[in-house]
């Protein structure tokens, strides 16, 4: 019952526990169409016709950055990229809305991928240069797990096998 799927930093084509590749034909079979994240066009990616989006190996903290950037970008240029009832509702941290009442930092996600507190704007161009992911895939990417599009994020172990990948899951799930 999903538009999207999204395997991040997975191939269940090859490896997965249980009948993941299986379940994720019958996804497609029904139409749904897939976005494989990685630093491989892997099985999966092929056997499911995914669009691939290329990332080297333990960059996925720049390339997440980039992502929620656009997704702002986005959502103040076009509407309905960002579920902000959703944030301020159930969510600490993310913009000056939803920052605690007694933080100690004054700082948040939002300030940070603008570059408000150290000057640099986490772009799709920033990212590229550190992720070598096309700027244009970044927002491709962001533009696609917008809220009104309905989606399966499916995240793999591969990108948090690397030193201080705690960033990773956080981010993913931003």
């Amino acid at each position: 019952n999903t538009d999207l799927i999204v395997l991040y930093a997975q191939n269940p084509a090859w490896s997965a526990n249980g009948l993941a590749g299986w379940l994720f034909w019958q996804a497609k079979q029904r139409g749904a169409e897939f976005i494989c994240v990685g630093p491989e066009k892997n099985a999966s990616a092929n056997l499911y016709d995914a669009k691939w989006i290329r990332l080297l190996p333990g960059t996925d903290t720049a390339f997440l950055l980039a992502v929620v950037y656009e997704m702002v970008r986005l959502d103040a240029e076009q509407g309905g990229v960002i579920d902000w009832d959703f944030i301020h509702t159930y969510c600490v941290g993310f913009d000056d809305e939803s920052m605690p009442a007694n933080a100690k930092l004054n700082e948040n996600l939002l300030g940070y991928v603008r570059g408000d507190y150290d000057g640099i704007p986490k772009t799709p161009e920033w990212a590229s240069a550190l992720c070598a992911t096309p700027p244009e895939d970044i927002t491709y990417f962001a533009n696609a797990v917008k809220k009104t599009t309905n989606t399966i994020l499916s995240h793999g172990y591969a990108a948090g096998r690397c030193s201080g990948a705690e960033e990773v899951p956080q981010l993913f799930l931003t």
